[in-house]
Formats: structure tokens, sequence, C-alpha cells
């Protein structure tokens, strides 16, 4: 009798000792970091604001659209480079300045620019996760990858990528209320949503103020000649104008690196 008891004591320490062990091997992929913020159950949610970081042999910098529509690198993060990443589909999306309210957008030369209005022939970029948990983002239309440093080069899976166009996704730390526009006096405000983010109501009009370069965290360069866009209002039906077609007169803000 004594010897049976023993043998099913040994049982069941030997059972509790797998399930514990497996259970324990389950909980550290679940609670795994997200390497890329378009992974997960929230694919594509508005809410996640992030900055986008890359590196070069000396510093690391962010991207920046500014105010009247500049794209930029700085070293510092600030209300204008609080950057949206909108999906379009599971590997396509567009890059919006949740500050300056502008997409970037990149044309056939490779050259960077900014629009109020997300077009599919500019302004949408396909994104790749690499290996080394680095982002890659490139042209839907050209293929020409998005880089901070200005070079133009043309994605292809196996190559060897420069620095300056692989990218982090960090946390956004700016507070909400930094990256309000300044809208009429007459703009009700949703508390839900103070950003307007997501459409609501029949009345809604997201359309910013244009900016001054004093709200920037850096001085401008001089003998910069900055041009103004005029906003439009997104429809109801599509807030975010991500299936605006493109109109050959549409106006651009090309970008300034450095």
């Amino acid at each position: 009798m004594r010897c049976a008891l023993s043998k099913l004591h040994i049982l069941h320490s030997s059972v509790l000792a797998l399930w514990i062990t497996a259970f324990q091997g389950i909980r550290p992929a679940d609670a795994a970091p997200n390497p890329s913020p378009l992974l997960g159950s929230n694919w594509g949610n508005p809410r996640r604001y992030i900055h986008l970081q890359t590196t070069s042999d000396l510093n690391n910098f962010y991207l920046e659209i500014s105010p009247n529509g500049h794209v930029r690198k700085t070293t510092n993060r600030g209300s204008y480079s609080v950057i949206l990443l909108k999906a379009e589909s599971r590997d396509r999306l567009a890059i919006f300045g949740v500050k300056s309210n502008r997409f970037l957008c990149m044309d056939a030369a490779g050259t960077l620019f900014t629009s109020t209005v997300c077009n599919k022939e500019d302004c949408l970029f396909h994104h790749k996760l690499l290996e080394n948990h680095r982002d890659v983002y490139y042209s839907t239309k050209h293929s020409i990858l998005l880089n901070l440093d200005g070079a133009k080069q043309v994605f292809i899976a196996g190559q060897n990528l420069p620095q300056s166009s692989l990218f982090l996704s960090e946390k956004n730390t700016v507070p909400l209320e930094r990256l309000q526009h300044r809208e009429r006096r007459n703009r009700q405000v949703n508390p839900s949503d103070p950003l307007n983010a997501l459409p609501y109501g029949e009345a809604s009009d997201s359309r910013a103020a244009q900016e001054d370069d004093g709200d920037l965290d850096f001085e401008p360069s001089d003998g910069i000649n900055i041009s103004r866009e005029t906003l439009v209002s997104p429809s109801d039906d599509d807030p975010w104008d991500l299936f605006h077609d493109t109109s050959p007169g549409s106006p651009r803000i090309s970008a300034i690196i450095g």
C-alpha cells in the first residue's frame, strides 16, 4: 500500500512539473514585444502614433514633416516627427505627419514631397520587416526606398541596404495636446477624438490652420522660399483621403533633407 502511494505521488509530481514547464515555455513568446507597428491585432489602428528613427555613422535621426510641408531629418523627437502609419492593405500604407496634417509622397525621380491628400500614385509605400527587426519603406509605384540621406535606390530583396533606409518605430512620447491643430473658433472638438483621427458628425471639419516655422524644434534653413498649399476638406466616407485620385494639378511641396 505504501509503495503504491509513493508511485502515485511521483506520478503526480511529474505531471505537475511537465505542466509548469509547458506554461513557462509559452509565456515568453506571448509577451515578446511587437517589432513592427503594423503587426498584430491592432493592424491599421489610427491611434498608434510613432516616431520613425534611422541612423547614420554619427547620429540617430527622425523623419519630420514640417508645418510648411518640407520633409526633414531631425536629431530630436518633437511634435512634427509624430507619424501615423495608415494601412491601405497588409503591406501597403500611407505615412502621415500628424501635426502637419500631411502625407509623405515620392515622385518618379525618388524625390520626397508632401500633400494634404493621399493619392495612390505617389503617396503609398510598401512596408517590409527585415530579419534584424528593421523596417524598410519603398514607393509602391517606383520601388525607390525611403531614405533620409536623400540617396535614390530601388528596393531589391536580399540586397545590401543603406543604413539610413532602415527604420525603427519608437513609441510616441509627445503629449496629445501638443499635436492638436489650431482650428477655427467654431470648430467643436470631440473629447474622445481630439486629433480628429476618426470621422464624426456631418459637420466635421478637420482642416488645420497653417503652422509657422516658429513652432518647429529647430530654426529653418536660411534662404528657403516657403510655399503654402491650400488645404482641402476630406469627405465623410474617406476622412484620410486615402482613395483620392491623382490630378495633374495637385500641389506639392518638395523635401529638404538635412
